[in-house]
């Protein structure tokens, strides 16, 4: 060994223990949850009923020794803060793959694909395809026709993409909105606009609260036919890790997955459950053990 050599091996063998060392993970003391559930003309009519209050109660009850609290914000805000590495939860937020770059997810739900959602007046004017699918590019492109969508909200990645690429149509006007846009469809109802994209079961749910919505149908979007995964979401921070895989470890039970299947399962419509009911099972199946986070 060369005199120099010697000098360096102590500093390099130095080097690996502390590259070998790795940081505790943080403590996590308290979570704040963001949320935006629909308000009470939408179906949630008691406090803590919507999906973000039934899966926070159960962190409360499974979690004790943390603080949890909830704070209303809708999509903008939320990913605002998440993205900045805030210590902040999504209690339910759509999965993509664009978030996935700046938040750690547990998946909490698979769901139907959302639908384009139309008035029935404006039915004949629509661009559909043989299997009465909607063609987004097109719709997007026709000025006869005025889309309403919430600023900051995810429609999934397929939807998504298509609205980035045309982010400046004039034929789409988005609203800044508390929640996920629960106003939105009684617009469509009383003519202030012709269409958005929604989930399903949230035209259900409102049609007990408004009669008014009768007047809306929901249509499948062509290239937007898989079932979709919500989730909460955490920061890509070392704390988001840390506390990420510690809701996971909750949820990743029999009984966490039972909570999650119950909550969700009393908002999916009939249809919805004879065509994606099977897939429903598996992913329910498998939230019963731990996942793993990427």
């Amino acid at each position: 060994m060369t005199p120099a050599s010697a000098l360096l091996t102590p500093v390099l063998l130095a080097l690996a223990t502390l590259a070998g060392a790795a940081e505790p993970p943080p403590q996590i003391t308290q979570i704040t949850w963001l949320s935006a559930d629909p308000p009470p003309s939408m179906g949630n009519t008691k406090p803590g009923t919507g999906l973000a209050g039934r899966l926070v109660g159960f962190m409360v009850q499974q979690w004790p020794e943390v603080k949890h609290e909830i704070v209303p914000a809708n999509a903008k805000r939320s990913w605002q803060l998440l993205a900045q590495g805030e210590q902040v939860c999504h209690a339910s937020s759509l999965r993509t793959p664009e978030r996935e770059r700046v938040a750690y997810f547990t998946n909490t739900q698979l769901g139907p694909p959302l639908q384009l959602v139309v008035r029935r007046d404006k039915l004949a004017a629509l661009p559909r395809n043989a299997a009465n699918e909607v063609d987004m590019g097109r719709l997007l492109a026709d000025s006869r026709l005025r889309g309403a969508m919430v600023a900051g909200r995810s429609y999934g990645a397929f939807v998504d993409a298509m609205l980035t690429a045309r982010s400046t149509t004039k034929t789409v006007v988005f609203y800044a909105a508390a929640d996920y846009g629960s106003k939105i469809l009684p617009m469509l109802a009383v003519g202030r606009a012709d269409y958005t994209v929604e989930q399903d079961m949230a035209l259900s749910v409102g049609r007990a609260a408004n009669p008014r919505l009768d007047e809306l149908q929901s249509l499948p979007i062509q290239g937007a036919s898989e079932p979709i995964h919500a989730g909460v979401a955490c920061p890509r921070t070392a704390w988001g890790l840390a506390a990420i895989r510690e809701i996971d470890k909750r949820l990743g039970t029999p009984t966490g997955a039972e909570m999650l299947r119950e909550s969700f399962g009393r908002w999916i419509t009939p249809e919805v459950r004879l065509r994606y009911g099977a897939k429903v099972d598996v992913f329910y199946k498998e939230r019963a053990k731990p996942s793993v986070i990427r």
